[in-house]
């Protein structure tokens, strides 16, 4: 029985991404095991129900720049270079998400007051400078605050601002960002959420794209409230999506596959 991909929490917000095993390990969450824990996915969890063209064409290019790069070997067919094709592409992506963790948490322990890894000063500084222009005055951020709503869902929010009701969600990405290519996509629709979901006012949001390539570089994009509300309306379209491909109520409402 396969395991369900992504991330899920407890209705009192606090995370549940694994679950002990009678040998003493640990394995992923499976709702057809686990329905009784009345889990609740995540934003991103129930967003991998919409197509994402931007990352189905980085993983493209990764795997060609894969294969430029990779020698072939002399008598290998084509099933076992392609192999080795994909596996280093997925290393490749792998990195990059590490790397791109490692940042995130060292912006996370800035506002925390935690120790920031030096190598990392420069993104964290970047970053909060970036923040402090954006939104004067506030100074209430929360950092990694989880939530479970009643509707069905949870996260972890990267910041937001009780008071305002601001929410900003870091995203990781290679480059300056001097080629003014589109960074900004359909991130407001977890932006929404997430705003949501804390029951914080109607406010403009931000994702703050950091480079894992050129520290201290920085770019930003803000959603008006207008495309929040447009972009909560597509997520909880897909969140019933979500219920339905997977044959489970999520909601606070469902109190069956939470006795």
């Amino acid at each position: 029985m396969s395991m369900d991909s992504g991330h899920y929490y407890l209705r009192d917000g606090s995370p549940c991404y694994e679950q002990p095993t009678k040998a003493g390990g640990t394995r992923g969450i499976n709702l057809r095991w686990d329905r009784h824990l009345g889990l609740v996915p995540s934003v991103t969890t129930v967003l991998q129900v919409l197509a994402k063209p931007q990352l189905e064409m980085w993983k493209v290019r990764q795997g060609i720049l894969s294969a430029l790069t990779l020698v072939r070997n002399e008598g290998e067919c084509d099933d076992d270079y392609l192999a080795r094709v994909m596996a280093d592409s997925k290393e490749q992506a792998k990195a990059a998400a590490e790397e791109g963790t490692r940042i995130h948490d060292a912006i996370e322990q800035s506002f925390v007051g935690g120790k920031v890894p030096e190598q990392y000063v420069p993104h964290v500084n970047a970053t909060r400078l970036l923040i402090s222009e954006l939104f004067p005055g506030v100074s209430d951020w929360i950092a990694e605050d989880s939530f479970a709503h009643p509707s069905g869902y949870g996260g972890k929010v990267d910041l937001h601002s009780p008071s305002t009701g601001i929410v900003i969600d870091y995203k990781g990405k290679d480059g300056d960002f001097s080629d003014k290519k589109k960074l900004a996509h359909d991130q407001h629709y977890q932006l929404s959420a997430y705003q949501y979901g804390l029951g914080l006012a109607s406010n403009a949001c931000a994702n703050i794209f950091v480079s894992r390539t050129h520290p201290g570089c920085v770019a930003h994009h803000l959603w008006a409230t207008e495309e929040l509300a447009d972009g909560l309306g597509i997520f909880m379209d897909s969140l019933a999506l979500w219920k339905r491909l997977k044959h489970y109520d999520s909601s606070f409402t469902n109190q069956q596959q939470a006795a």
